[in-house]
């Protein structure tokens, strides 16, 4: 499975880790695969490997793995949610990039870090750590 690419922000190098209770709950997800796939200290390692990508090309960590994502074989499109209009400039930004082949082998071997097995599928187990922060019938009346 790949690295959740929108948790790759400045605003967590070298940051110290955060514990709950969080903001939201994407948060609580974010920190729940970064637990399992790295920990903190992997994770504070793949971004700082991600952080060389970006000085070199002149961008932000999230504008890489925009990229990166573009990249990939089959791959027409990617799906960037943003809180606010501040975050287009580095959306746009991550089109103009070209990721070389040193690049590319980088982050495709740190995609090989995260979670074992498909996210949803962790979800569908409601006693697992994953299944535990879902929330299930929203459309019930």
């Amino acid at each position: 499975m790949a690295p959740c690419w929108e948790a790759f922000s400045q605003r967590w190098l070298g940051a110290r880790e955060p514990f709950e209770p969080f903001s939201n709950r994407s948060l609580t997800k974010y920190k729940l695969v970064i637990d399992e796939a790295l920990g903190w200290d992997g994770f504070q390692d793949v971004l700082q490997t991600v952080r060389g990508i970006a000085d070199k090309h002149g961008v932000t960590l999230g504008a890489i793995g925009i990229a990166w994502v573009l990249a990939q074989p089959n791959v027409a499109a990617a799906i960037v949610g943003a809180r606010d209009a501040s975050h287009l400039q580095e959306t746009l930004a991550a089109t103009r990039i070209r990721l070389d082949e040193g690049d590319l082998a980088v982050l495709d071997g740190l995609s090989g870090r995260g979670l074992a097995g498909d996210v949803y599928e962790l979800e569908r187990d409601r006693d697992g750590p994953h299944g535990r922060i879902m929330k299930y019938n929203l459309n019930r009346p």
